[in-house]
């Protein structure tokens, strides 16, 4: 099974952008823009579902904005495929994944989503009750909250190490499935092992990643995290392309790639 090369991820994710610098950053203010206007969206949709219930509510309005927001993000490694594949790129193809394999890739974030927000149906009631301020922290019994805890602590931590489990393991899930064309279960059955086997690698690139984008974004005052958020995506692409299989002739690892046109 292909190794992720970490160093390389995060060189070949700036070069990836230096390409076509003015058109991602031209992008991500688009993203910037959209999720304003989602959030107000899901909020309205909150209060319109609040009659199934808080819980059922969240999961609609999660499962929501999970799905414009994954199908907005891959738009960047829509983007990067074609760059890549020497295609004369244009700003539409930024919206790619909302035309392309549209069906696998809902498939997938609402199997991904269910998983992530199963922790929430588990949750004392009295936790999301303060979570949502409709008890004053000020009145609440210390002892009665911590009782509520301690009685479901145990199925707790199992869905939460769940929820790590399948987090890592499905990462490159939606690549698969959007990028590819992989229908749900293969997508999913792909990016498992591929993902756990690299677990170390990744790990190290999301560390170094995150560490460059904190010391650059505060040195610029945040306002280089235009150009750090479309970089973090395209390394994660890059991830997901190393794992790819590649055309006959390839490096499997180090694409043949003219990063300097």
């Amino acid at each position: 099974m292909k190794k992720i090369d970490p160093i390389y991820a995060l060189q070949a994710g700036w070069v990836r952008y230096k390409n076509n610098a003015g058109m991602y950053t031209a992008f991500t203010v688009v993203l910037f823009i959209g999720w304003i206007i989602l959030v107000s969206i899901a909020a309205g949709m909150g209060v319109l579902f609040e009659v199934f219930g808080e819980r059922v509510s969240g999961l609609i309005t999660n499962v929501f904005l999970t799905a414009i927001t994954v199908f907005s993000s891959l738009g960047i490694a829509h983007f990067a495929r074609e760059d890549e594949r020497g295609t004369a790129v244009e700003f539409g193809d930024f919206f790619s994944a909302f035309s392309v394999n549209q069906k696998q890739l809902l498939g997938v974030v609402l199997i991904t989503t269910l998983l992530s927000q199963l922790l929430s149906f588990f949750m004392p009631d009295s936790f999301m009750a303060l979570g949502r301020r409709e008890i004053d922290p000020n009145t609440i019994d210390p002892a009665a909250l911590i009782n509520d805890f301690t009685g479901s602590l145990g199925i707790l931590i199992f869905i939460i190490l769940v929820q790590i489990v399948f987090s890592i393991g499905f990462m490159f899930s939606s690549y698969r499935a959007s990028l590819d064309g992989a229908d749900i279960m293969e997508s999913l059955k792909w990016s498992f092992p591929r993902a756990w086997s690299n677990f170390l690698r990744i790990a190290v690139v999301i560390f170094l990643s995150s560490i460059i984008a904190m010391i650059l974004g505060f040195i610029t005052l945040f306002l280089g995290f235009l150009v750090l958020i479309p970089w973090m995506m395209l390394v994660q692409f890059e991830m997901y392309d190393q794992l790819c299989e590649k055309p006959e002739g390839l490096d499997p690892v180090v694409e043949e790639f003219d990063y300097d046109n």
